[in-house]
């Protein structure tokens, strides 16, 4: 008896997914942070290697920045649909002020501008939240200001880095996390955007406006009325 309703669930998680996705956050069973950095680490890296092991952790580090650089570059590219959405809604608002009747291609267009704003409201608002700062680490004086002699100090120093870098995860994480949503968002907008186009085509092949009364027999029977 449970296999329907786990199979009715996943069908209405897959619909709401379909039109409104959320960020799913996991969460360990232990309650505990998955992430959490180990401390006290005893470098065994033997005193030759020092110079590579440096420098394969600053690359690592440097890839992290671009990784961030790139993912605000992208949530500055989706903040650029509030002008879409901006065009359709004063076409929107241009059709139900020229047009007193509630037209199919009235109805139409208002809703269709009405879901494109939900979305392109979705895409800004998480784009917005990747460009966040946060609380993001690099390495400060303190960091760098370390006794001990040359070796001591390039342990310390590949130490502190490789701290700065890891807790730096999360933030990262985070934002690609919400760049994600807002590609989501996106994508449903250029659908709505589409799908706006082609009833609009469709319209203009096959939809007639309703002819309008013609007011001259009325004029003609007042004229009488008033001959009278």
């Amino acid at each position: 008896m449970e296999l329907p309703n786990s199979s009715q669930e996943t069908w209405k998680h897959k619909i709401r997914e379909f039109f409104w996705p959320k960020l799913e956050i996991e969460e360990n069973d232990s309650g505990e942070a998955e992430d959490a950095l180990p401390t006290n680490i005893n470098i065994v890296i033997e005193n030759e290697n020092l110079d590579l092991a440096y420098n394969l952790v600053t690359k690592f580090a440097d890839s992290e920045d671009e990784r961030r650089k790139s993912i605000e570059s992208k949530a500055n590219l989706f903040l650029s649909t509030v002008s879409i959405a901006t065009t359709l809604v004063v076409a929107s608002n241009t059709l139900l002020a020229g047009n007193n009747e509630k037209s199919w291609p009235v109805l139409s267009s208002v809703g269709i501008s009405f879901v494109l704003t939900l979305y392109t409201i979705r895409t800004v608002w998480f784009s917005v939240k990747a460009l966040g700062r946060g609380s993001y680490n690099m390495l400060a004086f303190d960091d760098l200001n370390m006794d001990g002699n040359a070796t001591e100090y390039k342990k310390k120093l590949i130490l502190a880095l490789k701290s700065k870098t890891e807790a730096n995860y999360n933030v990262i994480n985070d934002k690609v996390d919400n760049v994600t949503m807002a590609q989501e968002y996106y994508k449903r907008a250029i659908v709505v955007i589409a799908l706006y186009a082609f009833l609009i085509f469709m319209f203009c092949l096959f939809y007639s406006p309703p002819a309008k009364k013609d007011a001259a027999p009325v004029e003609k029977t007042i004229n009488i009325r008033n001959s009278n």
